[in-house]
């Protein structure tokens, strides 16, 4: 048994080898298997740094979420699959209410805690199938595969009602916010991806014009709004 031993000088794991009959192991056999259990050490080390700069390249460092390049690449990939299959596709944007008046008044570390809480809190409503994104300062986006916008507004309805239940503290003082929400659902043949992200953010503006903490429809339906005390 050989450990696997990177530059640094931590263990990565060991190499094992076994023998039928005692004595096979010469010195000369010895020295080559630690020289191949170094070169095993240098390979994984090279791996586990390549997947460690992947997941910076892919990934928003705060909410650990996909960043919105990964979302661009994996909407595309979801928007011409629904296209072959004739299936549907909901994008659902997300924006966390007067955001910028809770960094101005608790901070912007408090700020950075707010939009975890509320990353939490969707990914609570959401299937393994689906896919959560920071598409930017306090807005997130949600890519629903085969779901249509009746269903992607439930899923939308449920974030809402669990964000709006939330308590969140600053020091001695509890706060509550809000978030509101836009839809958009893939047509077969009618939508393009650059379409569908403008469409929702026009029903996200349109549940903000609605009184915030609400849920906006890129389809002709109003948007749906509910007070800030709502839970």
């Amino acid at each position: 048994i050989m450990p696997l031993i990177k530059q640094d000088g931590k263990a990565v794991g060991t190499l094992t080898v076994a023998a039928e009959k005692p004595g096979l192991f010469s010195k000369t056999r010895r020295d080559f298997l630690e020289l191949i259990a170094a070169q095993i050490a240098i390979k994984i080390d090279l791996g586990q740094a390549h997947e460690k700069i992947n997941k910076l390249a892919t990934t928003d460092g705060l909410t650990e979420l996909a960043n919105h390049r990964t979302f661009q690449h994996g909407f595309d990939v979801m928007l011409e699959r629904a296209m072959r299959q004739s299936t549907p596709v909901s994008l659902i944007l997300c924006d966390i209410d007067f955001f910028k008046k809770i960094n101005d008044t608790y901070g912007h570390f408090i700020g950075d805690k707010v939009l975890v809480a509320v990353t939490k809190k969707a990914a609570e409503s959401l299937r393994e199938t689906d896919i959560l994104c920071r598409y930017g300062g306090e807005e997130f986006v949600l890519i629903l595969p085969e779901i249509n916008e009746e269903d992607a507004a439930q899923v939308a309805e449920k974030i809402r009602r669990r964000v709006a239940k939330m308590t969140l503290k600053a020091g001695n003082k509890s706060f509550k916010i809000t978030s509101s929400f836009g839809v958009c659902t893939f047509a077969p043949g009618v939508m393009e991806a650059d379409e569908m992200v403008t469409l929702a953010d026009h029903a996200l503006y349109a549940a903000k014009e609605q009184g915030r903490n609400g849920v906006g429809y890129a389809s002709s339906r109003p948007a749906t709004s509910k007070p800030a005390t709502s839970s």
